[in-house]
């Protein structure tokens, strides 16, 4: 049996090659893929800055030299179609969903431990891209907004807008969303931000002061790809000094800072006075990712995460360099690119 397969060959340049599917190890579960996602994080192996080296289930590197050709995509949905003699969890007909790495594919070969179920009656399946659900659910989770709370999300993209519909069932004071583009925060407004800033027309560190009477967001979430967006989370969270150290504020930062962004002083600063925890919330930060993997299928089964209603661009596997160059920030339309296989 064969699989079609994009490969990475240089920057901005795929293949498409058929090869054949290798006979299932006793472990191993066979994936026919329906559709993948096309996540922001592999934009800088797409136009050959830099790639992030996998190896096996937790090890992970960053480097320059981008070993080609290279196979991406990791936000498949699917459908099983073989299993290996001993998998258990898993039967032929399952919808699934996972972290699976080079699922710009026809099909994969993968084992359990990087698989979810996709329940039956999940509607627009092929939407549930599990991984950045999962995604989701790590920041909300580490997030741990209180009673009254006000809350920022710097970045209104399909993973804020998702973050912001999953907040906006908690009690909090205020739920912001800051954004560069007004037609995102537009989206903002209909997935629950109570406020929106674009820092273009309003000084988003005054607008907070006043607005929580100068004390600052509780927790700011920053999700723009960008150190500008960590420094205007750093202006705006609130400062630890007066409530001492159990009071400092929470940033939460799930971007990934490629190519060769440089610290501001004022990011310096700010996080040196107002010493805030910062999280790094990337899936291995979670203590269990696969759990909240399923957590995000059950937001999305649930309508809490509504995936499907972002998708505005779909594209067959061989225009995936399309799907890539819609993603890179200069279409004001995109929100979330998916390949759809045939």
């Amino acid at each position: 049996m064969k699989r079609k397969v994009a490969k990475l060959i240089s920057p901005k340049t795929f293949v498409i090659e058929q090869e054949e599917i290798p006979s299932l190890k006793k472990d191993e579960v066979l994936v026919k893929i329906e559709a993948c996602g096309i996540c922001h994080t592999e934009m800088s192996t797409y136009l050959g800055e830099s790639v992030t080296i996998i190896e096996g289930l937790e090890n992970y590197r960053f480097q320059k030299e981008i070993p080609y050709p290279v196979e991406l995509g990791h936000e498949p949905s699917g459908i099983v179609i073989d299993v290996g003699s001993e998998v258990k969890d898993f039967k032929i007909g399952d919808r699934v969903g996972g972290p699976i790495d080079g699922s710009f594919a026809s099909h994969v070969v993968t084992i359990p431990k990087k698989l979810v179920k996709i329940p039956d009656s999940v509607e627009n399946p092929k939407y549930c891209l599990a991984e950045p659900l999962g995604c989701i659910s790590n920041m909300v989770r580490t997030a741990r907004p209180e009673y009254g709370d006000f809350v920022a999300v710097i970045g209104c993209g399909t993973m804020g807008l998702l973050t912001l519909s999953a907040l906006k069932h908690m009690p909090l004071q205020g739920l912001i969303a800051i954004d560069l583009q007004d037609s995102r925060l537009e989206w903002a407004k209909k997935f629950g931000a109570q406020f929106t800033l674009n820092p273009k027309k309003v000084d988003c560190e005054q607008f907070i002061q006043d607005l929580t009477q100068n004390r600052g967001v509780d927790v700011a979430i920053e999700i723009t790809g960008k150190l500008k967006g960590l420094e205007i989370a750093s202006l705006i969270i609130r400062n630890a000094s007066f409530y001492g150290y159990q009071g400092r504020g929470r940033i939460i930062a799930s971007s990934f800072y490629a190519g060769d962004q440089i610290l501001s002083n004022t990011l310096g600063y700010q996080l040196m006075f107002k010493s805030p925890i910062i999280a790094s919330v990337h899936p291995w930060h979670s203590l269990n990712f696969m759990e909240d993997v399923a957590k995000g299928v059950w937001g999305y089964q649930k309508h809490l995460l509504p995936l499907d209603q972002l998708v505005t661009h779909e594209f067959c596997l061989e225009d995936l360099a399309k799907g890539f160059e819609a993603a890179s920030g200069q279409n004001a339309e995109y929100l979330k690119g998916v390949i759809i296989m045939e």
